[in-house]
């Protein structure tokens, strides 16, 4: 019975272990890697000499954005936690990492009438009259 239970905590930390590392791994937000693959060029933006498509598409591969948006100045792919904005930049692309808020906030003119604020502050308020939005 004993080494049953040691056997079975044992099994649960190293499944625990596997977890984690696969949650590190990069499921979640693509910024770690962007810094390693492109060139930095200030804090939060990054160089490619790829187009701004080929760039888009190699972080939409390997981290599948939430949502995606396309207009004549760039590509814009949003994640729980950052907003990536793909941008045409001479012969290259310009890649700007920016936090889900901050990032909506500066790409609002691109993305804001297709994807809604990050915070749900403005999708709680039901209205402030007598029974009006309860």
């Amino acid at each position: 019975m004993k080494r049953g239970i040691i056997g079975g905590g044992l099994l649960a930390a190293l499944g625990a272990v596997v977890l984690a590392g696969v949650l590190v791994a990069g499921h979640g937000s693509p910024r770690g890697w962007i810094g390693k693959q492109y060139t930095r060029t200030a804090a939060g933006e990054y160089r490619s000499s790829a187009s701004p498509a080929r760039v888009a598409s190699a972080i939409g591969r390997k981290f599948r954005p939430s949502d995606r948006a396309i207009d004549g100045s760039g590509i814009f792919l949003r994640y729980p936690k950052v907003v990536v904005a793909v941008l045409g930049s001479g012969a290259g692309s310009r890649i700007v990492v920016d936090d889900a808020d901050r990032g909506y906030r500066r790409w609002y003119s691109h993305v804001g009438s297709r994807w809604r604020a990050p915070t749900s502050r403005g999708s709680v308020f039901r209205g402030g009259g007598p029974g009006s939005g309860k």
